[in-house]
């Protein structure tokens, strides 16, 4: 059982805790970090409460019935035996794989993140309930609770506790900046650009589409937007781009290589948004897989229209087919397709947009050089798009017989 208590290092907390930073206020940045760290109970000065906070807990309802808002002279916890607690100021940017990796820590001592040991605001975790060694620790947690839910600063005091009790130092295992003045802001959105990368990320994703998405999301995160506005802005791009390939001409391919860019940009730009002010969801994941879907095929098709005839636009069907058929496989069979050094990986290569952009591009130069060779690119692209769920269903064959053996 894990709760959390945010508390005021100094006198300045407050005000910064108040402060914004990519969208959303320092303190309801912690509050979420301690939800998403597995927190079922966090208990919040009153003080803390403003309207900032209360637009993000109507946006979040599950952070909202997590909270206890505490005034002065509120008792303590009853349930302090059974629960390990987060001591965590509120004005400081911790992300939740860091308070992750503090709760992975075997229960015993206290324990202290080490970017936050020698400061006046540091990040701990006591063990289960008040530590019982002795009196000293009871009275500690009385106190800290009691001034905690006064709003009157303790991180000092908890400071030289966590140190007098040998608390257990553990190195930050993602982004935390103890925010004091206007640079530990500027530091704060760096640590947090650094989080909106992803994995899947491909040469492209990082050095062109992140790059022109970050941009688009720092004035997003200062307005009503929300990620789903932003998909389908990229969806209105994307069709942009479609309708230039839809019977080219040399310039228009060469528009809709760049529109296909933009859309890509701001396609990134509203994951950014939605994880950069905690508006992730499953209806979001959807539409942005289905809108890089229909433009990723209607460009294809756009390819087979372009060179014409009965036969090519019917390899223009059989292509968008295969991408369609490709990303219904990436999305629902991931785990299952994209293991290991060799198959896997190669799936994974063949699966990511930069392959995509060199088949726009050489679309773009036939249909320049001569518009009758644009039907190559329109049989290549029919042939190349069934490779990814063709060998899905390859692999997925060979794991059954595995099974099977």
């Amino acid at each position: 059982m894990v709760r959390a208590l945010l508390y005021l290092p100094d006198a300045a907390a407050d005000r910064l805790a108040a402060t914004p930073v990519a969208g959303r206020t320092l303190a309801v940045r912690v509050m979420v970090a301690a939800l998403r760290a597995g927190a079922s109970r966090i208990a919040v000065p009153s003080l803390l409460r403003d309207p900032a906070v209360d637009r993000a807990l109507h946006r979040m309802p599950e952070l909202a019935s997590a909270l206890e808002w505490l005034d002065a002279g509120q008792p303590g916890p009853a349930d302090g035996a059974a629960a390990r607690w987060l001591l965590l100021p509120a004005s400081a940017l911790i992300h939740a794989t860091v308070l992750e990796d503090l709760l992975a820590v075997p229960a015993g001592r206290p324990v202290v993140l080490a970017e936050s040991a020698d400061g006046f605001a540091p990040v701990a975790l006591l063990p289960t309930g008040p530590p019982a060694a002795s009196a000293e620790p009871t009275a500690l947690w009385s106190t800290v609770w009691k001034d905690a839910a006064a709003g009157r600063p303790i991180g000092l005091a908890l400071s030289h506790w966590l140190r007098e009790t040998g608390a257990v130092p553990r190195a930050a295992a993602g982004p935390y900046v103890d925010v004091r003045d206007a640079t530990d802001l500027r530091r704060a959105e760096t640590a947090l650009d650094a989080t909106l990368s992803i994995p899947a990320d491909s040469a492209m994703d990082r050095y062109l589409h992140r790059r022109g998405s970050r941009w688009i999301t720092r004035l997003l995160v200062r307005t009503d937007l929300t990620p789903n506005h932003v998909s389908l802005a990229s969806l209105a791009i994307g069709l942009g781009a479609i309708w230039c390939f839809w019977h080219s001409t040399p310039t228009s391919a060469f528009v809709g290589v760049v529109l296909y860019a933009l859309a890509c940009i701001v396609d990134h730009a509203d994951g950014e948004l939605a994880r950069l002010t905690f508006q992730e969801s499953r209806f979001g994941a959807s539409l942005d897989w289905t809108i890089d879907t229909i433009i990723h095929a209607g460009l294809v098709l756009g390819i087979g229209v372009t060179a014409g005839g009965p036969v090519m636009v019917t390899a223009g069907l059989v292509g968008a087919a295969g991408v369609t058929l490709s990303a219904l496989f990436a999305r629902y069979l991931p785990h299952e397709i994209e293991i290991g050094p060799t198959v896997g990986g190669v799936l994974r290569n063949i699966a990511n947009r930069d392959l995509f952009y060199l088949l726009l591009l050489g679309a773009a130069t036939l249909r320049l050089l001569h518009h009758g060779a644009v039907g190559v690119a329109a049989v290549v692209v029919a042939v190349g798009s069934q490779a990814y769920w063709v060998g899905c269903l390859a692999r997925i064959r060979r794991l059954g017989r595995k099974r099977t053996a």
